[in-house]
C-alpha cells in the first residue's frame, strides 16, 4: 500500500549533529556499528525533501548502500572504480558550478541543497584508487563548506595509512568506535579510549567545538522504520 503520510519517527540528535558538521570521519572495528551509523544519517537526512539533502553513494562493498541508490534524494550511486572516481569528480564540479553561482549572487554561503557525499569503505579508494580519488576529496575537504558539500568518509581500518595527517587535517570532526587497538583510537581522536569500548552501542565524537572526545550513545534505528521511509521517500 502506498503511503501518504511521512512516517514520524525520534531523528537522534548525534546525527543531526554530525549532518551539521562540514565533514565527518566514521572509523572502528569490524562490527562495531559503522554501518548503523551510516544508515542512521541517512534516515535522519531522508525527513528532509531532496531539495534540501541530496547524497552521492559510495558503495565499494556494493552492500550498505544499494537500497538507497532509487531515492529521489540521490544524486548518484557508484560501487564499481570507474564509477566511484567518475562520481567524486562529479562532486567537484558540482561544488566549482556552486562557487560561480554564488559569487554571482554574491552570496559567501550556498542557499542551495547540502549535498552528502558517503563513503562507505574509505580503505578501499585509499588502497586501490588513492591517486585517482584522494586529490579530489581532498580538495571537497578544503572547499566543500561553504558550497554545502559534505564528506562522511567511513572505515573499518583506522590505521595511519588511511587515516593520514592530510585527512585529520582537512576533516575535524570524527567518529571513534569500537577500535581493536589503542594506537587505531588515536588516529581517529588523538588519544586513546575508543579501545576500550562496548563492542556496540558507544562511540567517542570529537568536533571542532568539543575539542575533546566525548563518549556518546549511538542510536540504533529499527530495519522496518528505515524501510517504512525508504518507501515513502520512493
Amino acid at each position: 500500500m502506498k503511503l501518504r503520510t511521512a512516517p514520524t519517527g525520534a531523528v537522534p540528535r548525534l546525527c543531526l549533529d554530525i549532518l551539521d558538521q562540514p565533514h565527518t570521519l566514521i572509523a572502528g572495528a569490524t562490527g562495531s556499528g559503522k554501518s548503523v551509523l551510516i544508515n542512521d544519517l541517512i534516515y535522519t537526512a531522508l525527513f528532509s525533501p531532496p531539495c534540501e539533502k541530496q547524497f552521492i553513494l559510495i558503495d565499494p562493498k556494493r552492500v550498505e548502500l544499494r537500497s538507497y541508490r532509487k531515492l529521489p534524494h540521490t544524486l548518484i550511486y557508484a560501487s564499481e572504480p570507474a564509477d566511484m572516481v567518475r562520481a567524486i569528480n562529479k562532486a567537484v564540479d558540482i561544488m566549482e558550478r556552486r562557487y560561480k553561482r554564488m559569487t554571482r549572487r554574491g552570496e559567501k554561503q550556498s542557499s542551495e541543497a547540502h549535498i552528502y557525499i558517503i563513503v562507505d569503505e574509505f580503505a578501499d579508494l585509499m588502497t586501490t584508487l588513492k591517486r585517482q580519488t584522494v586529490p579530489a576529496l581532498c580538495r571537497l575537504a578544503q572547499l566543500g563548506r561553504a558550497a554545502n558539500i559534505h564528506l562522511i568518509l567511513a572505515t573499518q581500518r583506522p590505521t595511519k595509512d588511511i587515516v593520514t595527517g592530510q585527512i585529520k587535517v582537512n576533516i575535524d570532526a570524527r567518529v571513534a568506535l569500537r577500535c581493536p587497538t589503542a594506537q587505531d583510537s588515536r588516529n581517529i581522536i588523538n588519544t586513546t579510549g575508543a579501545e576500550q569500548l562496548p563492542r556496540h552501542g558507544f562511540c567517542y565524537y570529537l568536533t571542532p567545538d568539543t575539542m575533546q572526545p566525548v563518549k556518546v550513545a549511538v542510536p540504533r534505528i529499527p530495519e522496518n522504520e528505515i524501510n517504512k521511509l525508504i518507501q515513502y521517500r520512493r
